[in-house]
């Protein structure tokens, strides 16, 4: 496994700039993020001693790597093993076998978090929850909260239009604009931790409407 994701790391970096580190355990992963500046972790869920997903959940507890973009990579396919990833932290997920091409569609897409037009523009208000861009910071009722990159990407579209209602599909091509046979049970468990990082009573103003999409009410 350590060789194919070697393979796989140097054909990608023929197409992208890329400097990659390996670590065949959590013990090399450790050590890579303590002498290393990250900005993106591909974690398989099946390694020797820890797990993959215990690994992230650590990774997800320090503050100083909440910036980091993770994909998790699974055999795992299941909608449960999906939201459990996205639920634990992880930014993105891709199930195995996967090729080159897979992963370039799944980078680009991550990569906007990095550099995205409205980061530049305006801080929002709206409805109690307040967005600042720049700094990626957003604040509830005067209080600070943490959100994955996904959540974020959402959030800015329901604030800069609220009481729209947007289609799944269109929500989904704003944040991820890959194909993906369970695109719809990604977006539905993005926008549940949404909802929960919001707290009860803003989060209850992001509605489902069934068959429809999504609108937030202000």
């Amino acid at each position: 496994m350590h060789r194919f994701y070697d393979n796989l790391l140097r054909q990608v970096g023929r197409k992208v700039a890329l400097e990659h580190f390996l670590a065949k355990n959590v013990v090399q992963a450790r050590a890579v993020l303590s002498r290393q500046n990250i900005d993106l972790i591909i974690l398989d869920w099946m390694m020797p001693g820890v797990c993959g997903l215990e690994f992230l959940k650590e990774i997800r507890a320090k503050p100083e790597h909440k910036d980091i973009l993770i994909i998790m990579v699974t055999a795992k396919c299941q909608p449960k093993d999906v939201t459990e990833a996205l639920n634990a932290g992880a930014d993105d997920f891709i199930s195995k076998p996967f090729n080159v091409e897979v992963l370039l569609a799944r980078l680009k897409s991550l990569a906007r978090r990095r550099d995205r037009p409205w980061q530049a523009q305006a801080e929002i208000a709206c409805a109690g929850i307040h967005l600042d861009p720049s700094r990626a910071r957003v604040e509830v009722d005067g209080k600070e909260i943490h959100l994955h990159p996904k959540e974020m990407i959402l959030l800015e579209v329901f604030l800069r239009r609220p009481n729209v209602l947007h289609a799944p599909r269109s929500l989904w091509d704003r944040g991820w604009s890959y194909d993906s046979q369970k695109w719809e049970h990604v977006l539905v468990t993005t926008i549940s931790n949404l909802k929960k990082g919001l707290g009860a009573k803003r989060g209850a103003l992001l509605e489902c409407r069934r068959g429809l999409g999504y609108i937030l009410r202000a």
